[in-house]
């Protein structure tokens, strides 16, 4: 089996052998230099000769009789000096020897300080490296777990700043994959939902002919008690029908080329319709907002929706607001009613599908509204109001030129 050796213990030996080969053998150089050094300034013999020859001189000096007091006077003092002389270089030479015998073991403690010193620095330096590694690599793990990085903080603005940038990198990547799967449930949940709808829709309208038939023949009949049933028959058969025409709708794209869809004029007219008595409908337009490019269908069914919702959840003398304006390049619709508003808990859950807070509802309501929105390559929000009140905002790309959005 190989053995991998860690990222941290590579730069540990090599900056250890970069540190410490290069001082043991300059130790060792000069340990050699101070050794000869010491042999060549200790070594007592040609001091020892010199003496021998300046006693021999005082002999001969001697034997030749009375000779000048001068002369025998310097021959002395050359005596004592080279005497004094000996004796320090004999002191020098013990001394070297005794220093040549200690020099292994002081070696061997300076070499042991240097090694324990290149490994401290060695050590740090490694720790150093290899950390935002460790710490790098700890993020791709928690990314193949699916949790989140930790968020940006001072110690993202120390360091070295290509390991800045591959942090900077890696949460960006953890974003998009978050967004990725997150996008992936959502597709899943919507093609499970649309293959239902068309089942429970294709369900729905078998029985509903022959029902609207036998509807329509109890309130043919003279019997009033008859006719009433009759009348709440065919109430519910109408509400059948709607939820099955929602159904059919789920998941299914709309139709047909797309084409430019005014809609001040569309959200007017929806106005003018939901608007009657006791239900205050105001719609204000800021500026002139461009037309957006649609399928007029879609997009009417999509608003309607979300002025008959406002409608009810303002209730009798209740008011709704719609506001639309222009800002770069799209086209807002800010539709706020006078309600009670979202609870907290239901905003991110009311556009799912199987969600209704109404007792008769489908809950697909706002699930197509934002599918809807989505084909056109826009937004939609929902949120509450500080003074009370939803508001949903849906924002769509206004109309550039002849080229459309999603067919290019």
């Amino acid at each position: 089996m190989i053995k991998i050796k860690s990222f941290r213990r590579r730069i540990l030996l090599a900056l250890l052998g970069i540190g410490l080969l290069p001082s043991l053998a300059l130790l060792a150089l000069g340990t050699l230099a101070v050794r000869e050094t010491v042999s060549s300034i200790g070594t007592a013999g040609a001091w020892g000769s010199a003496a021998e020859s300046g006693q021999r001189l005082l002999t001969l000096l001697d034997s030749l009789g009375p000779p000048d007091p001068a002369l025998v006077e310097a021959a002395r003092a050359h005596q004592e000096a080279l005497s004094r002389s000996l004796r320090f270089s004999q002191m020098v030479s013990f001394l070297g020897a005794r220093f040549r015998a200690l020099l292994p073991v002081g070696l061997a403690l300076l070499a042991g300080l240097i090694a324990v010193l290149a490994f401290w620095a060695a050590r740090q330096l490694s720790r150093g490296f290899s950390r935002p590694i460790a710490q790098l690599v700890e993020w791709t793990e928690r990314i193949g777990r699916g949790e989140p990085l930790p968020p940006p903080g001072p110690a993202d603005e120390r360091g070295v700043e290509e390991f800045a940038r591959l942090r900077e990198a890696l949460r960006t990547m953890s974003e998009k994959i978050e967004e990725g799967r997150a996008q992936a449930v959502q597709a899943a949940k919507l093609r499970s939902w649309t293959e239902m709808a068309r089942r429970v829709a294709h369900e729905l309208k078998n029985p509903l002919t022959p029902m609207q038939l036998a509807a329509m023949s109890l309130q043919r009949l003279d019997d009033p008690a008859a006719r009433e049933a009759g009348q709440v028959l065919a109430e519910e058969i109408r509400r059948l029908d709607e939820m099955a025409r929602a159904f059919a709708q789920f998941g299914k794209m709309p139709e047909g080329p797309p084409a430019p869809v005014d809609l001040v004029e569309l959200l007017e007219g929806l106005a003018r319709q939901h608007g009657g008595p006791g239900a205050g409908v105001e719609v204000r337009v800021e500026g002139q907002p461009p037309p957006v490019v649609g399928h007029l269908d879609a997009l009417e069914r999509t608003f309607r929706n979300l002025l008959v919702n406002a409608l009810e959840a303002a209730g009798p003398g209740g008011r709704v607001e719609v506001r639309l304006w222009e800002d770069r390049g799209s086209v807002y619709t800010e539709i706020r009613d006078s309600g009670p508003g979202i609870p907290p808990e239901y905003l991110d859950q009311i556009w799912e599908p199987d969600f209704s807070t109404k007792r008769r509802g489908t809950g697909l309501g706002l699930a197509l509204v934002r599918q809807t929105v989505q084909v056109h390559r826009g937004r939609v929000e929902a949120r509450n109001h500080p003074a009370g009140g939803a508001v949903f905002l849906v924002a769509l790309p206004a109309q550039a030129g002849p080229g459309l959005p999603w067919t290019s």
